[in-house]
């Protein structure tokens, strides 16, 4: 049984950027990464459509200006959300840039992505396959779903906490489920979010899970948690808990040293992590736009959000709109003005 660690501060951290960071910043995370031997990092964002962020490329090649010339045992990690890029702008590997590729996808792309897959392979990459909002997923929908991977044999499937809205019984259960249905030379993967405070427990509890059957496991984390909303587990956290465990070797100190270089400086001006807002995404399993939307155009407090976003049906919280550039915030709005007519009625 082999756990590596895979940081995604770049990628899930720079949704915090606007995907447009300091390149200085993008480096040093890098190298300071790859100084302290974490196993995964990931580089930022594949787009077909590319308008100079420092974060989003075209293409490997793209990626390269940001790795650091000393890489050690880190391997790089391109990532890409399937409805953003095609497989046909994906350049073949050729051992300068990243060596992985994470596809993320959601339940209606399930096809369209087993297909990206074996043509990203076909171009000499090994992919992380990450299956958006594990927890929607029926026990049938999802062993049809590893039946379809088993088939093309990725590096990793995921078990990915879209919203937030996980907990322990529920990781536990998937867990399980994969574990018996998936092959067995594919590691399970983790990326959760921490809606709930409990994004190291669903960690630790799954490298737990898999002592128990042999399973090689990828667990997701960011430095100091950076990310989205309520951010991800902690990557510094996780590197401790497996040097001290499972006889890991990653270097603590360098971490730190990274953390205060870099990270620490932008909580001056941008906010992550555990509060009642993302409290309400976690456990009403909505998306973090939605909160985002009532924080900026409603006098809504914490109680309020609650009861606009329980009222709405779970397909019409998860996400909005048919692209990414626009959003349509329709129906929330419609609920959070129904809220209101009747509050005012009392």
């Amino acid at each position: 049984m082999a756990v590596r660690i895979t940081d995604c501060t770049i990628r899930d951290g720079g949704y915090l950027l606007n995907k447009n960071s300091d390149p200085e910043f993008v480096r040093g995370i890098m190298k300071g990464l790859a100084d302290a031997g974490i196993d995964f990092v990931e580089t930022g964002f594949l787009q077909t459509k590319t308008t100079g962020e420092t974060l989003v490329y075209a293409n490997s090649v793209d990626a390269r200006k940001y790795l650091p010339e000393n890489k050690g045992r880190t391997q790089f990690l391109g990532f890409c959300d399937n409805s953003r890029y095609s497989p046909h702008n994906l350049d073949s590997y050729d051992g300068n840039s990243f060596k992985w590729l994470r596809i993320s996808f959601a339940k209606h792309e399930i096809d369209e992505s087993i297909d990206f897959c074996r043509k990203a392979q076909d171009k000499g990459y090994i992919v992380q396959f990450n299956p958006m909002d594990a927890v929607s997923y029926t026990d049938k929908e999802r062993a049809g779903l590893i039946e379809k991977v088993n088939k093309v044999k990725p590096g990793s499937m995921s078990i990915v906490d879209t919203f937030g809205a996980m907990y322990l019984e529920d990781l536990r259960h998937i867990f399980k489920q994969m574990d018996a249905l998936l092959d067995p030379n594919i590691a399970i993967g983790l990326h959760s979010h921490d809606n709930l405070g409990l994004s190291t427990a669903l960690a630790e509890t799954m490298i737990m899970l898999a002592e128990n059957t042999g399973r090689d496991v990828i667990v997701d984390g960011s430095l100091l948690g950076m990310g989205r909303g309520a951010g991800n587990a902690s990557t510094e956290l996780l590197a401790s808990y497996l040097n001290k465990h499972h006889g890991a070797n990653y270097n603590i100190q360098i971490l730190l040293d990274t953390i205060q270089a870099f990270i620490e400086p932008l909580r001056k001006n941008i906010c992550w992590g555990y509060d009642l807002p993302m409290f309400v995404c976690g456990t009403e399993h909505a998306h973090v736009d939605n909160v985002y939307y009532l924080q900026n155009n409603t006098d809504c407090t914490a109680r309020g959000m609650y009861e606009v976003i329980k009222s709405m049906p779970v397909s019409q919280r998860t996400r909005y709109g048919t692209g990414y550039s626009k959003t349509d915030f329709t129906n929330l709005q419609a609920a959070y003005d129904t809220y209101t007519k009747e509050r005012e009625s009392k």
